[in-house]
């Protein structure tokens, strides 16, 4: 039994649970899914459930007259979210996504007056702690089509959460983040006058935070912005292959199943991620067996770094990025507004915004270097030493040119200056030459 979504939002225990939490409705959509899995691992349909264990939750008087209360620890209830972690288990979920499904299907139970079991206790995936590397990243993208090339480097590049990539950004939005390079309001002129090396400012209010009114001022690379740029290109010459036209409101980001047109689905998303990550832990696999073989690591250490391959997941490129903020220790007040978290300081009469905003492009661009698949940290260090010495060597040319021309111009002077003693001289002597 395949549970589908509007089962879940026409039952009667979802739209009660609705109704009494104040919660946004990309908060809600995680609660859907995990009351289908819920459904799916029981075969039942959600209202049946609720049903069958709030009726379990009387008391009963046995034939010998004997009273007995409710146990949920030996209850359908009990049963019911077992199995859901035996489903979840089986369909390769992590212990952490499991603990994430439980318990929201437990708040939705709590809310009906439902009495819980004790939580299930699963072990935490050490795997979980450990960050994506660069060369994590440029391994996904080497074996990935542009356009999700596209959207990995983006996600990578600005932190920015999977619900507003898919949910918040058109192609509108992205002219609007680098309007100041092209100057473009259609679509058409956008992608005829664009130059490479955009860097685009977002200015948005996360789904997460919609809430409370926190805001995420982000930049995102001009090695991203080539990428979205030249998928744009491409999706534009496959439309018009089918008679079709881009246009600034259809997403930024798509797939073939949405014929280049409205947003990627959720589900569309989470599937190229575990695949992804399927290559991408082969290849640590590959590697580290090879360093096993040649003798450069022993067996005990494979195995430790074995545990230690990260997972790629959408939620591991924001991890990337807030990672590496940190370590080239961002100021707190730009990378809380970069990451989308609320501010160090909420008090706006002690903080210049002009002054915050420089600062924010400031330290957006001294992580750039960090942040790129394309050049490593000592690559930028060398372009910069060689840009600054090209602007020196420019200037000492230009000092040189100078010194060239002040000296000619000397010898002029002198010249006439010269001519003009000797003229006076020859006048005051009445020579004629």
């Amino acid at each position: 039994m395949i549970m589908k979504k509007e089962k879940i939002t026409e039952s009667e225990t979802y739209r009660k649970y609705a109704k009494k939490k104040n919660i946004t409705q990309r908060t809600l959509d995680t609660y859907i899914y995990s009351l289908q899995q819920f459904c799916n691992a029981n075969g039942k349909d959600l209202d049946n459930m609720v049903q069958e264990v709030l009726e379990e939750q009387y008391p009963y008087i046995d034939e010998q007259g004997r009273i007995h209360e409710y146990n949920p620890e030996y209850s359908k209830i009990d049963t019911y979210l077992n199995n859901t972690v035996n489903y979840l288990n089986e369909k390769g979920n992590s212990n952490n996504s499991i603990h994430a499904h439980l318990v929201r299907v437990r708040a939705v139970l709590a809310a009906l007056n439902i009495k819980l079991p004790k939580q299930i206790e699963l072990e935490k995936d050490t795997k979980e702690w450990y960050s994506l590397t660069k060369e994590d990243i440029q391994y996904v993208n080497s074996i990935s089509p542009l356009h999700h090339q596209a959207i990995i480097t983006f996600m990578a590049h600005t932190g920015i959460r999977t619900g507003d990539v898919i949910n918040q950004f058109t192609i509108e939005t992205f002219m609007k983040a680098t309007y100041n390079y092209h100057k473009c309001d259609e679509v058409d002129d956008f992608l005829e006058k664009a130059p490479l090396d955009m860097v685009g400012y977002w200015e948005f209010i996360p789904q997460k935070t919609k809430k409370h009114k926190v805001e995420c001022k982000v930049y995102n690379t001009a090695e991203s912005s080539n990428l979205i740029l030249k998928s744009l290109h491409r999706r534009k010459e496959l439309l018009e292959s089918e008679n079709k036209k881009l246009e600034k409101s259809d997403a930024l980001f798509t797939s073939r199943n949405q014929n280049f047109k409205a947003k990627m689905s959720e589900k569309t998303l989470t599937v190229l991620f575990y695949r992804r990550n399927q290559e991408l832990r082969k290849h640590r696999l590959r590697l580290l067996k090879q360093d096993l073989d040649n003798g450069v690591i022993s067996e005990e250490t494979y195995h430790q770094k074995v545990e230690q391959i990260p997972v790629f997941h959408a939620h591991a490129l924001r991890k990337f990025f807030i990672t590496t903020l940190s370590r080239k220790r961002v100021d707190l007040r730009a990378s809380a507004l970069l990451e989308g978290h609320s501010p160090i300081m909420q008090d706006k009469s002690y903080v210049d915004n002009d002054k915050l905003d420089e600062l924010l492009w400031e330290e957006y661009q001294r992580v750039i270097p960090a942040l790129s698949f394309l050049k490593s940290e000592e690559d930028y260090e060398m372009s910069k030493t060689n840009k600054e010495l090209t602007l020196e060597n420019a200037h000492l040319r230009n000092e040189n040119k100078k010194l060239e021309e002040d000296k000619l111009n000397m010898k002029e002077d002198f010249k006439r200056e010269a001519k003009q003693l000797l003229d006076e001289l020859l006048r005051e002597n009445n020579i004629t030459l």
